[in-house]
Parts: C-alpha cells; sequence; structure tokens
C-alpha cells in the first residue's frame, strides 16, 4: 500500500526548505500551507523550484516540529552535507481532491478566474489572483481595468460555486467602486 494520498495530479507548494539543521541529515522548512499537519512520516515528497517544476521525489522519514517550522529526516540521507544543497529548495505535496478539503476551504488556482457577482446578480469583476495582508487574505478582482483588494472573509465572500464559476460578494459601498457615502 502506497503512502502516497490519492491526488489530482497536481503537486502544491506547501514549504521550503531554509538550512540544514544538526549533523544527521535534518533540514528546516518553511511552511507554506494551511495544512501542516500533512507532512508525514512515510509521505514522498516533491522537491523543486518555485515556479512548480518537481525536479525529484524524496521520502520523509521523520518531521518535527522547531519554532514554528518543520524539522525533517529524509530517508536514505543521514550527513549534513547530503541536505546542504537542498538550502532554497521548495517542498511539494499532492494536491487534495477537493471533496477532503475542509467546508469553504479552496484552492486558489481554482478562484482565480471566476466571475464576482452581487447578491443581486450583478458582474462585478473576475479574481485574478490572491496577495497575503495584514491578519487575512485579498483576491484581487479586477472590474473596468481596475484592481480592487477583496477581503476573503465570509461577510464578503457570500457563495463559491465552482461549477458555475462564479463567487457571490457582499461588499460594503466604496469596496469595488467610488460609491462611498459621505459621512
Amino acid at each position: 500500500m502506497s503512502s502516497r494520498p490519492e491526488t489530482t495530479g497536481e503537486w502544491l507548494i506547501v514549504g521550503r526548505v531554509t538550512k540544514p539543521h544538526g549533523i544527521h541529515g535534518g533540514v528546516l522548512a518553511e511552511i507554506i500551507t494551511d495544512f501542516p499537519e500533512r507532512m508525514v512520516a512515510g509521505l514522498e515528497v516533491g522537491l523543486g523550484t518555485e515556479d512548480g517544476e518537481v525536479e525529484r521525489t524524496i521520502g520523509i522519514h521523520e518531521v518535527r516540529y522547531h519554532r514554528g517550522r518543520w524539522l525533517l529526516y529524509f530517508k536514505d540521507i543521514r550527513q549534513r552535507e547530503e541536505v546542504d544543497d537542498l538550502r532554497g529548495k521548495f517542498l511539494f505535496l499532492p494536491e487534495q481532491a477537493l471533496d477532503e478539503l475542509p467546508e469553504g476551504y479552496y484552492y486558489e488556482h481554482h478562484l482565480v478566474g471566476l466571475e464576482c457577482r452581487s447578491l443581486a446578480g450583478d458582474v462585478l469583476g473576475t479574481i485574478t489572483g490572491f496577495e497575503e495582508g495584514p491578519g487575512q487574505v485579498r483576491a484581487v478582482v479586477r472590474r473596468d481595468n481596475r484592481e480592487f483588494l477583496v477581503p476573503w472573509v465570509p461577510e464578503i465572500v457570500r457563495e463559491v460555486d465552482l461549477e458555475a464559476r462564479a463567487v457571490t460578494l457582499d461588499p460594503p459601498a466604496g469596496l469595488l467602486d467610488d460609491d462611498a457615502e459621505d459621512a
């Protein structure tokens, strides 16, 4: 039985190797995922570049947490010198099937390109990307050759319908245009 989870065929970046740790082949890795618990001993992970190219796979022997990062030990690597060239490489895990994600979670690449609509059904723009902001993620919504940052919070993002390729938003006045009321 394989320890590799069922996937949709795509790899997703979940971390980045920062530096070797100790003398027995461990590495510290920055965590870049909402689901760090998926990184477990026995998995095959991808190692590659930021542009999504997986250059090779390697088995995880042990996973621990150290000061907010993963401390990883790979199968068949026991010397510091063997992991030194992994510095800066990105860690990939296979994408989980959408039905395995917790309710309300979506992969960003599935949301890019979705049409944004108001509660009344009016077209508000198209999601072109996402940005990390202080305390929250914001969708970049393009409308009339302008880009707006829309906080990705339940009070504004009311529904995501991947089949209809649409997101229903309830933005406050002024968020997507110049209709803010004068105080």
